[in-house]
């Protein structure tokens, strides 16, 4: 039978001497000495070594088996920059729904078999090899760089290009109403609150002066659910006649003075009715004039712009002030009737302004994806670059701005940046399902097609934690998900505007971050899942307190495989109506009718070789960059065959046959 340390309190006898004077009370029998060097604490105090450092802050251990202070150990310190206000923000990552805190002083320690603790505002690292220890000094140094660019906003990129053979020619925005196609133009119910606007091509006539564009409407197109229609003047147009209208606004444009133009700023002067497109009728209302030449007005940015006269030759580009950046301008091509001598020949060699306007979008969607892809090589994640046909529309244009003509090269630089007027993309293809089919004529058989439901909500893993958004994936045919997202970013938006031509493209270059799918809220989520095989129909049950749903997308997309490496996707988008079944009897279930929902079709082409790049990027180590290039995705700009002009060459190719087949 084992014995105790302690006897039995029960058998201790109450007269007997305690247990501290039994103990005192030892003879020498009993004390056994230990041989050994005794322990200097002297010696110990005044020591040195990091677990002395009281600022210190680390989790790899600092004391490795074997080594001693010797030759063979190797320091190297990080210092953070001064713009990095917290370096514990930059080593220590948050963590989101089904994941823990990531603390890449630990992990990018046990990497590297080094040891790394933070001091103040430098990491320092020890080690005994020295290519390890320098390439933990790397992986901090990526850290920081992958810090700062994920904080970068999105860079909003325009494009303008005509593809023909043409003269040189401006640009007017044209409000959305006035469009000859805007019938092929669908939006969303959110953006149909705000004036939007396209951009139209303007040309010159033989004496020179602007002509109006061939995409602009004679007459306003009118409807009750016009905004900017003032009731006066509802009432005016319906007592008034056609005849007497026209008569009224014959007279006041006599009346102010229109008739001679020469000389006169651009922002008084109307184009083609800008006006009308908030007013039916013109209101003899006073009309404010420009000043007069001989008083001293100060000159407004509207000023700056060139006269629409025939007798004013094109002006330069206005360029941005402030630092200096690599710009490439596109040089004014003379008409052919002005040209003396010799210049016919070299009007012949030189480029056209069809050319010329290419590669000018083609430098910029470089310099901006070059840029773009640097900062997502050390994302960890999903990483997507593709583009979808749609239509840029343009918002914050003022009556003042809408007068003016521009030139290409200056909607970036001077009608973005310092006018305020901003792309707004309607992020939808179309809503006709006869489109659809003609674009299906004109594309080879499809090679695949897929189904699933796009599920959209928030969730939260604590009751304690607020909500954040998610996005969980699911095939049709199989209840289980095969992705959530938790966040997504759109680095890089490029919108191309394709003059006189129905669609544009818009070519993004995003990060999607996802999280693991066997842990709760998603795992309890998934089991209350079922999806009906004959109707498609999906019925789910929210988790009280952890996730809930908002709507739900089903998704089915059909891919062709046009000329290598590009592919094609249509896909159907019905957004389905939410059901609760309370009158079944099942209070928490809730219904995903389909077939019963909002269906629009989005088209998208990408190019099949990144998808294969960007796939190292799922399994990246912390503080690491993936090994691709941004020369293996774009291609080098001195190749004018590169992979970035092979892309936007099928897109235009593209819209153009989408454009013929809508004809």
């Amino acid at each position: 039978m084992y014995k105790g340390t302690y006897e039995d309190l029960s058998q201790v006898d109450p007269t007997t001497p305690s247990m501290s004077a039994s103990n005192s009370s030892l003879t020498s029998q009993d004390v056994h000495m230990i041989p050994g060097k005794p322990m200097d604490f002297d010696e110990l105090d005044n020591s040195e070594g990091p677990s002395r450092k009281t600022e210190a802050y680390y989790y790899n251990s600092t004391e490795s088996d074997g080594m001693s202070d010797s030759e063979d150990e190797y320091t190297e310190t990080f210092t953070f920059a001064k713009n990095i206000s917290d370096p514990k923000a930059v080593l220590m990552r948050m963590p989101c729904i089904g994941t823990s805190v990531i603390d890449y002083l630990r992990i990018i320690g046990n990497e590297t078999n080094t040891e790394c603790f933070l001091i103040g505002r430098q990491v320092k690292i020890v080690g005994a090899n020295e290519d390890l220890v320098k390439e933990a000094l790397q992986r901090f140094r990526n850290l920081q760089t992958i810090f700062k660019r994920a904080k970068k906003p999105t860079t909003i990129v325009p494009c303008v290009h005509l593809n023909r053979e043409s003269s040189e020619y401006g640009l007017y925005f044209c409000s959305l109403n006035r469009y000859n196609r805007n019938t092929f133009v669908d939006l969303f119910n959110e953006q149909t609150t705000m004036p939007l606007f396209v951009i139209l091509p303007v040309f010159r006539d033989n004496q020179g002066k602007y002509m109006k564009p061939q995409g602009l409407l004679d007459i306003p197109v009118a409807s009750p659910s016009t905004q900017w229609v003032q009731p006066q003047q509802q009432r005016m147009q319906q007592e008034q006649s056609l005849e007497e209208r026209m008569r009224m606004a014959s007279l006041q444009f006599e009346n102010r003075g229109y008739a001679t133009r020469q000389g006169q700023a651009p922002d008084n002067i109307p184009l083609w009715g800008e006006n009308r497109n908030n007013y039916i009728v013109r209101t003899n209302t006073p009309v404010q004039r420009t000043p007069s030449p001989h008083t001293s007005a100060p000159i407004s940015p509207v000023e700056e712009f060139p006269s629409l006269s025939s007798n004013a030759p094109p002006r330069p580009t206005i360029a941005r002030r402030g630092n200096p950046k690599r710009v490439m301008r596109i040089t004014g091509q003379q008409a052919g009737s002005k040209q003396k001598g010799g210049s016919k020949e070299k009007k012949s060699s030189a480029p056209s302004f069809c050319h010329a306007s290419l590669q000018y979008n083609l430098h910029n969607m470089m310099t901006s994806l070059e840029e773009g892809l640097k900062d997502v090589s050390g994302f960890k994640g999903v990483i997507k670059l593709n583009a979808k046909l749609g239509k840029v529309l343009w918002t914050h244009v003022t009556p003042e701005l809408q007068k003016r003509i521009w030139s290409p090269q200056d909607i970036n630089d001077v009608a973005m940046k310092d006018c305020g007027i901003k792309p707004v993309f309607n992020n939808i293809t179309t809503k006709s399902e006869a489109i659809v089919l003609q674009l299906d004529e004109i594309l080879p058989p499809s090679c695949s097609k897929s189904a699933y439901f796009e599920i959209h909500g928030v969730a939260r893993n604590q009751p304690s934690m607020p909500y954040e958004p998610i996005v969980m994936y699911m095939n049709q045919g199989v209840v289980e998900l095969k992705k959530v997202v938790v966040s997504t970013k759109t680095m890089i938006e490029i919108n191309w505007v394709a003059l006189e031509r129905v669609f544009d493209f818009q070519i993004t270059l995003k990060t999607e971050e996802t999280t693991r799918m066997d842990v709760k809220p998603y795992s309890t989520f998934i089991k209350k899942v079922s999806v009906s095989p004959h109707t498609r129909q999906i019925t789910y049950e929210n988790v009280q307190d952890f996730l809930e749903v908002s709507h739900i997308f089903l998704k089915q997309t059909t891919k062709y495989r046009i000329h290598f490496p590009f592919v094609v996707e249509i896909t159907r988008i019905e957004k389905l109506p939410l059901i609760p079944q309370a009158s079944l009897g099942y209070s928490e279930k809730i219904l995903g009718d389909t077939g019963k929902g909002e269906v629009w079709y989005d088209v998208e082409i990408s190019y099949s070789l990144h998808e294969g790049i960007f796939k190292s990027n799922l399994d990246l180590p912390a503080g690491k960059l993936a090994s691709w290039t941004v020369q293996d995705i774009l291609g080098s700009e001195e190749d004018k065959s590169n992979a970035l002009s092979e892309y936007v060459e099928a897109l235009l190719l593209l819209i153009d046959r989408c454009d013929k087949a809508m004809k």
